[in-house]
């Protein structure tokens, strides 16, 4: 049974499509669309202390998924609080989100280069 956090994060996956997009098409796209590309697939794995888990896989060309439960080799995984992590995902407080990073309420673990770099872009993209 999929909750209120996938509905959220099924909107995000929409988003950040059409701006992952939108930034590849740009003028200077071109060189951006090549860095993209060779840092693609990158996997985002989101689970909560409620055990609603999700991932995104980030494709070539700027397409976004989102699947249900955990992928086993993931670039980036996003944990926290239920609650917290729907808020943060909801409002996109950059001063509560930095907050809950310090504090542990919510943990974001890199796993590979590309996740680092993955990370980079989407606090840009949406914080």
């Amino acid at each position: 049974m999929e909750g209120h956090l996938y509905n959220v994060l099924k909107e995000i996956e929409t988003e950040a499509e059409s701006k992952v997009k939108g930034e590849l098409s740009d003028p200077p796209g071109s060189i951006k669309a090549l860095l993209y590309n060779m840092l693609m697939p990158l996997v985002l794995n989101f689970q909560t202390d409620e055990e609603e888990s999700y991932h995104f896989i980030f494709q070539k060309g700027g397409s976004v998924s989102l699947y249900s439960g955990l992928h086993n080799s993931p670039d980036v995984k996003v944990s926290g609080e239920h609650a917290e992590l729907l808020f943060l995902l909801q409002t996109r407080d950059k001063k509560r989100f930095d907050m809950d990073e310090r504090t542990g309420k919510i943990t974001i673990s890199t796993f590979t280069f590309k996740g680092r770099q993955g990370v980079t872009k989407l606090r840009e993209l949406f914080l």
